[in-house]
């Protein structure tokens, strides 16, 4: 399944988006950077047959860009149970884990993150994830991401998107223009990124993200 990504790109401002699932890719920091900001999201959990996948977690933080390594390595969740995280990585081989979006494991959504001594720099948010559902899915009043359902009955994310006809086992999707927002899969459909499988997906999980902004 393809994901639209077309991320707007304000004057002055250098956006790398991590996308693919179960990558590791080093970011790092452009010259002459004020701020930094980062968005992490969790990987989507797989049904049960009797409920859909959870959705995972997001993760928000900005930091002055000074206060930053000037590499980090970006994890990127290949789906449930894999988390998204940025990693300070020492001379000496260890590394530190500066930020996590958890993702979902199965019908669960992905447990909100702790702050830590890196987040404490600056501004922090992490939001769990959403339980999956075995009828509607209602938009999430906490996160832009949707739990997946079972195919005979509607599936509604924020701001009004939804992903078809109720009695129909279909995909999810993520979109980030005009606005930011993931729908879950239902019945055998999985979901978009971040977001839950329909509930007799019992293997198919989505992937997560990495978005990180400076200016």
């Amino acid at each position: 399944m393809s994901y639209p990504i077309n991320y707007p790109t304000p004057q002055g401002a250098n956006i790398q988006i991590f996308k693919e699932g179960g990558t590791t890719s080093d970011w790092v920091k452009p010259q002459g950077a004020s701020f930094v900001w980062f968005t992490l999201i969790g990987g989507g959990g797989s049904g049960s047959n009797v409920q859909g996948g959870g959705s995972g977690s997001v993760t928000n933080c900005m930091v002055p860009a000074f206060l930053i390594p000037n590499v980090l390595q970006v994890n990127v969740s290949s789906g449930e149970s894999v988390n998204t995280t940025v990693v300070y990585q020492q001379k000496d081989g260890t590394g530190y884990t500066l930020l996590t979006a958890n993702a979902s494991t199965g019908v669960l959504g992905g447990v909100a993150s702790s702050d830590n001594y890196f987040s404490c720099m600056g501004f922090f948010q992490s939001v769990a994830g959403n339980v999956g559902s075995s009828t509607t899915v209602t938009a999430s009043t906490t996160t832009f991401l949707s739990p997946g359902g079972a195919a005979a009955n509607n599936q509604t994310s924020n701001y009004g998107y939804t992903s078809g006809p109720s009695g129909v086992d279909r995909d999810g999707f993520f979109s980030m223009s005009p606005i930011i927002v993931a729908s879950g899969g239902m019945g055998t459909g999985i979901g978009g990124i971040g977001s839950g499988s329909g509930e007799n997906n019992l293997s198919g999980s989505s992937p997560g993200l990495a978005v990180i902004i400076t200016w």
